[in-house]
């Protein structure tokens, strides 16, 4: 076969979709209750960087299901799936904040729910813990569809100096006193995220079928190799660096290189170590895992209590990181297919295309 790759679902991408939930599981399992250890050795605030790698596999895997765009006659179906896909469970959590206590305007809640968060400073990081990102991902499926008029690489490269640009009016020089995390949960902070990954389905389009092996492989140690040097060499992340400075575009650049690289590298040719049975199955549940584990680990002693399970200090990070983990998979498989499954089918039912020619083939019998 030497033809050009199909549009397909790419599993490699589900697959990286739960290792990124992961990663994000073990930011929050070391910084929302104290361990009374450091845990700054092990790197863990890199791990939030799984954000960004969520975003661009985002942007490829909408490719992937609009490889021609939107029908003009059937956005309202793409606006009812989107719709059904992210909303259920946001509102699930955000009543569960707000039970608890959280604290918020009538105004702000409404915003809340109609994810106009994202487009108030003072409100972007949204009343759900972590779904800051959700407000960014739904103004992504908002412009979406216009971006089908640039369905080459290289209106895909300039589509991505635009949203360099994007990045420079929000970051360029600071912008004086702004809300805390106002940098890090901007949309124009995000946006080169999202057209790298059009840029690498673009790639994975053009990729004939014989040359993915080899560029599969090339791409994951480039994406590897990316990482590390981010991690060794690049701008610090650290908690001043979310919170209240402005994002150096070298770091956009070069995580964004380096997971797009990955990505691209696991949908051309998914390697075991990274694609398997358990990888796929927090892919599957990642929504889940993703926006209810901080509600998990802030209500319960589940981390200070995994914490006290060794005497070796060294060891509290990995053990609270494991136990956590394994404790929040169950609950989001649960939430999964008791929240998630039946609205993603009842949105199939409700924009299920009729067949063609049915009256025809009716008459013709």
């Amino acid at each position: 076969m030497t033809g050009s790759l199909k549009d397909q679902r790419v599993h490699g991408l589900d697959a990286l979709r739960g290792i990124a939930a992961s990663a994000v599981v073990f930011v929050h399992a070391v910084q929302i209750h104290p361990l009374g250890v450091d845990y700054k050795n092990w790197g863990i605030d890199y791990f939030s960087m799984g954000v960004p790698l969520f975003f661009i596999i985002s942007a490829m895997s909408m490719s992937l299901a609009y490889p021609k765009g939107v029908p003009f006659d059937r956005s309202w179906a793409y606006a009812l799936r989107r719709f059904f896909r992210i909303a259920p469970l946001f509102y699930l959590m955000l009543c569960a904040w707000l039970y608890i206590g959280v604290q918020a305007e009538t105004g702000t809640i409404i915003r809340n729910m109609t994810f106009l968060f994202a487009f108030v400073p003072n409100e972007q990081t949204s009343l759900v813990p972590a779904g800051w990102s959700i407000g960014v991902e739904v103004i992504f499926y908002l412009l979406f569809p216009f971006f089908w008029a640039w369905r080459n690489i290289w209106a895909a490269l300039s589509l991505f100096l635009f949203a360099c640009l994007g990045w420079a009016a929000v970051n360029y020089n600071g912008q004086g006193e702004v809300p805390d995390y106002y940098y890090w949960t901007s949309f124009f902070t995000n946006a080169p995220y999202f057209a790298l990954g059009l840029i690498v389905w673009c790639i994975y389009r053009l990729t004939p079928a014989s040359f993915a092996r080899p560029l599969g492989y090339f791409t994951l140690a480039a994406g590897l190799a990316g990482l590390i040097y981010m991690f060794q060499f690049g701008p610090v992340l650290d908690d001043a660096q979310k919170m209240y400075k402005p994002v150096p575009l070298e770091f956009v650049l070069g995580w964004g290189a380096a997971s797009a690289s990955l990505a691209l590298s696991q949908a051309l040719r998914p390697v075991s170590l990274l694609y398997n049975s358990a990888t796929r199955f927090l892919g599957k549940i990642s929504y889940s895992l993703y926006l209810m584990h901080p509600f998990l680990i802030y209500k319960t002693s589940l981390t200070r209590w995994a914490a006290t399970l060794t005497d070796n200090p060294d060891l509290v990070v990995p053990v609270v990181c494991a136990i956590t983990l394994a404790v929040t998979i169950p609950v989001a498989t649960v939430i999964y297919y008791a929240v998630e499954v039946p609205f993603m089918r009842l949105a199939r039912h409700l924009t299920k295309q009729a067949p063609r020619n049915t009256a025809s083939q009716q008459l013709a019998s």
